[in-house]
Formats: C-alpha cells, structure tokens, sequence
C-alpha cells in the first residue's frame, strides 16, 4: 500500500500562497526496498535543501525572508516527523520537538540581544525540527551541535569574504578609513609586532608552531577591518516612511535633544512609533545597519552536516562511549 506525505501551507499577506506538496512513495523506485529511516533522511533533508537555497536567494536579493518559507520549513519538519513516526515510533517525532526546543531558546536569545534579525531566527528553529536531537540518545544526538559549529566556522568565513568584495567596490573610501583607523593605533602595533617577534625565537624550538608569528597583527588587523566596514560601509540613511520591521538602527534616534529610540533590531511598535514622528514632521530620515545576507551560512552549513553525516556519526560514538 502506497504512501502519501502531504504538505499545505497557505500564508495570507497581500498575497496568497499555495505549497502543495505531495510524495507517492510508490513512484520511486522499489521504495520498499530502502528502509524506512533512509527514506526520511531522503524526504526531509531534500525538502530542506529546496527551502534553504529559497530562503538564500530571497535574503542576497531583498536581505529579508519571507515568513512563509520559514513557516514552511517548520511545518514540513513537523509533518514529515508525523508521517514516519507511525512506521519509525514516536521518537522520531520528539527527537524534532527537542532539536525545536533547544533551537527556539537560542534564536530567542539571539533575536532579543539583536544579533539576529526575525528571518534568521524563525529560520533555526525550523532548522531545530529538521536536525533534531535524537531519542534515545546515541551518535547522532550530536548532529544539531555540528550543525552550530559547522555555521559558526562557514558564517566567520563567509562574512569575510563578503566583507572583502565590499571593501573591493569601495575601495576608495575603504582603504582612506583603514589607514586613518590603522594611525590612530600605532603604539598598540608596535606591542603586537614585538610579541610577533618573540614568537619568531620560539621557532627555534617548535618549528612546527610557525603560523602563530601571524596571530598577533592578524587579528588586530582583522578587527580593524572588520570595524571600517562595520562603520562606514554596513550603514544607509533612509527615509522614515520606508522604514520596516526588522530594520537595524544603527544609532540613537533624537528628538529635541530627548533620545526617543534606541539603536536596535525594530520591532512592529518600533516602526509604528517611527511613522508616526514622520507623519509630524519631527524626523525625516533614520540611519539603518544593512548587513551580510547570512542565511546562505545556514545552506553551506546544513550541506557540511548531509554530506559530512558519517564522519560527525563517528565523532559523537567517541564522545558517547
């Protein structure tokens, strides 16, 4: 007897949208011969896949992501989970509850300090319901944990890497504010070279520890780099009218001398407080932070943990036994 897995998900705002999906098990080939479990694994981590190269897409074009695609990926999880947990046992189901769980605490942490914007962290959790944190607990318990290495890792990388193309279009004024930056802490470069130059005898000894002559000036100069950027090429002045929920502030907005928002992540109550400055001509224009699209992380992260599933498995049976 043929299985149907079925997904709808309608989401209303000022449009309409349908996601039918449907998986006639029977269509693949000799599907009763794969295990049940190896089909799951199939089914969701295709469907996620999908979901996060759209969600990628959608934040490098408008650098936001719609509610629907994050609701969806929380949805198909929940779903799938149902579906498989009459053939593989209620476990499967609460292994995604708990991944949920665990993920929604840290997204909320994440939103509320605003180091997160709403679609990065709705996205997680669903991201919490797809991995899930396996019961009983065995090796691959530990597969959500890699997950928030493997995006740690990639997101420092990858933020770089952005950063240094925008740094390549701006060079102008970027590298005009880099040596301004860079003069302005001359003593502190000089500490940082003389500790290079100790590290340089040390090789005599350890020949094998040479990359660390680099530490020092390398990540001061990183930090430098990444502060020029931050402060003069992530920031836009944008009209009050088309501020939107979501939107960084980048600094204290003041009326008359009294600060009557701060700079964080604005909420719905934020905008509406903002608008309605505009519409008394008190405030015309806000300073915004635009950011790295960072959700394209969470793909390149969850793709390490598909195709990195084996060795991770291995890592976790150490740690377990």
């Amino acid at each position: 007897m043929g299985k149907n897995l079925i997904f709808i998900i309608i989401h209303v705002n000022h449009h309409v949208f349908f996601l039918l999906f449907v998986i006639n098990v029977n269509m693949f080939i000799k599907v009763s011969s794969f295990p049940s479990s190896m089909l799951f694994e199939f089914v969701i981590s295709g469907i996620t896949l999908c979901v996060l190269g759209i969600a990628s897409w959608t934040d490098i074009k408008t650098r936001e992501v719609p509610d629907w695609v994050d609701y969806g990926l929380l949805f198909a999880a929940f779903g799938i989970r149902t579906i498989f947990s009459f053939s593989e046992g209620w476990n499967i189901l609460i292994s995604g509850i708990i991944g949920f769980i665990i993920c929604f605490g840290v997204a909320c942490f994440l939103y509320y300090t605003h180091q997160w914007g709403g679609g990065d962290s709705k996205l997680l959790m669903g991201i919490g319901a797809v991995i899930g944190i396996t019961y009983p607990f065995n090796s691959t318990s530990f597969t959500l944990v890699w997950f928030f290495i493997a995006l740690l890792f990639i997101g420092a990388v990858y933020g770089l890497i952005w950063m240094f193309g925008i740094a390549l279009q701006n060079w102008h004024i970027f590298s005009t504010k880099f040596v301004q930056k860079t003069q302005k802490q001359k003593f502190l470069q000089y500490i940082l070279l003389g500790i290079s130059l100790i590290f340089c005898s040390v090789l005599f000894f350890v020949p094998i520890v040479w990359f660390i002559i680099f530490f020092p000036l390398g990540i001061f100069y990183t930090f430098i780099f990444v502060t020029v950027i931050e402060e003069n090429l992530f920031v836009k002045k944008i009209s009050v009218k088309d501020v939107t929920e979501g939107d960084w502030l980048a600094k204290d907005v003041f009326i008359d001398e009294k600060k009557v928002q701060l700079r964080k992540t604005l909420e719905k109550s934020d905008v509406e407080k903002l608008h309605g400055f505009y519409d008394k001509g008190k405030i015309k224009s806000i300073t915004i932070k635009i950011g790295i699209p960072f959700i394209p992380s969470f793909l390149f992260a969850y793709l390490v943990v598909v195709f990195g599933h084996s060795i991770f498995t291995l890592v976790g049976s150490f740690i377990l036994f």
